[in-house]
């Protein structure tokens, strides 16, 4: 299974670092030249962003990292591997990566569109029903919005449809993928790999550590919930939000935090 690292000409310690890391453990791996949002003129932008009424406008970074991985989107359709793994250059890569991404992607149940290798702040809602992998690992179907694009394996089917739908687009790229109020994330199969294989640094280290970098590919704008859950008066929005948990729990999901495999206590 081949990786598409993007990365901006301006980061170029990025790129070395992902690939030392990727070499390490032995990934066929292949760079993408993202493209720099700031760059982009406004006919540019227009020409593939079209904006949703009464929601946050996405940033012209927003709209330069979709189009980042669009080309990854477009390597993986054409390439000849059932699926390929995408990775943003700031995140940082478990020294166990290479146990799924060197071997083939025999491990990837047979219903995936999209496998989530990335950790990220907070909880998600998931399948009690696991799939156990190798060496403590797990998948499970992934039954919530979670936020980030940095890390996940796309099947060449998916890979396809979603270039087809997003020649045009209105949201951020990890919405279109996961949030369930931009149309697609709902029909896409998704797992999650419990631990994950790669979190972000800013997610990882310390507050104020000088390892930490910044996303270089984005500034992100607000994003939209299912049914604008968001924009209803408070009370409203708590009983919703109540109905929708107690809706989870009934159908036999767990909510989980993800840890990021090289991290104490990442399996239990």
């Amino acid at each position: 299974m081949k990786s598409y690292v993007i990365n901006l000409d301006r980061s170029p310690h990025r790129w070395q670092r992902m690939a030392d890391r990727l070499n390490a453990i032995g990934a066929d791996f292949q760079r993408v030249r993202a493209v720099d949002g700031r760059l982009l003129t406004d006919s540019e932008i227009s020409d593939v962003y079209r904006p949703v009424p009464g929601a946050a406008a996405m940033t012209p970074e927003e709209v330069g990292c979709f189009l980042s991985h669009r080309k990854c989107w477009e390597r993986i359709a054409s390439g000849q591997d059932a699926y390929g793994c995408v990775f943003e250059d700031d995140m940082l890569i478990s020294k166990r990566a290479g146990l799924f991404l060197v071997e083939g992607s025999s491990w990837i149940p047979g219903d995936a569109d999209l496998v989530k290798v990335e950790s990220v702040v907070g909880r998600v809602w998931l399948d009690r029903t696991v799939h156990a992998l190798r060496d403590g690992f797990e998948l499970a179907r992934l039954r919530s919005y979670s936020f980030g694009s940095g890390g996940y394996i796309l099947s060449k089917p998916a890979a396809e449809r979603l270039l087809r739908v997003t020649k045009v687009f209105s949201d951020a790229v990890d919405h279109v993928k996961f949030n369930p109020a931009c149309g697609i994330a709902g029909s896409l199969k998704s797992y999650q790999m419990i631990p994950a294989l790669s979190v972000q640094t800013q997610s990882f280290y310390p507050k104020g550590s000088p390892l930490i970098e910044v996303p270089a590919l984005a500034v992100h704008s607000d994003p939209r919930f299912p049914g604008n859950l968001m924009e209803k008066p408070w009370l409203q929005r708590k009983l919703l939000q109540a109905l929708r948990r107690l809706g989870h729990r009934l159908r036999r999901h767990w909510r989980t935090e993800i840890l990021f495999a090289d991290q104490p206590g990442a399996f239990g």
